[in-house]
């Protein structure tokens, strides 16, 4: 007969596989984005004053936008796939380690929404290896310094 320890201990290894497997699934980039990031960042703006209130981020495309300009013109001008690299770097860099002195971000909206928060324990390395490449080609710029 099983002890309620042993059924506790029973059900921990059941529920630490259920997460394991549902971490292993979860695989594709867009999948990722929804889980991971589209809680705080929207893709586009708002469109009515209830949703309007609801934004803690700003949209992901001009979060992007940002990214890509800024690391352009303070490090580059990039070519190729370099401005890719370097920007995907940065992603991963900030969304574990945000500060004010790595952002780019103008006052303003660091008033209005404050420093994304550490994603450390929330999001791998390994999920930030599928997702932040796809995020960068979905929401990159076509225009990037008067360059396309």
């Amino acid at each position: 007969m099983l002890s309620t320890k042993n059924i506790l201990i029973y059900g921990l290894f059941i529920a630490l596989g259920t997460t394991q497997t549902n971490a292993k699934e979860l695989r594709s980039a867009p999948q990722l984005f929804v889980k991971k990031c589209a809680m705080c960042h929207t893709v586009g703006k708002p469109k009515n004053k209830a949703d309007k209130k609801k934004v803690v981020a700003p949209p992901i495309d001009v979060a992007v936008r940002g990214v890509v300009i800024t690391i352009d013109a303070l490090d580059g001008p990039f070519k190729g796939d370099e401005l890719k690299e370097e920007t995907i770097a940065f992603m991963k860099d900030y969304i574990y380690e945000p500060s004010k002195d790595k952002t780019g971000c103008e006052d303003k909206v660091i008033a209005k929404f404050g420093l994304m928060p550490s994603l450390k324990g929330f999001i791998t390395p390994e999920e930030l290896d599928i997702l932040i490449p796809w995020v960068y080609e979905q929401y990159k710029p076509t225009k990037v310094n008067g360059k396309y």
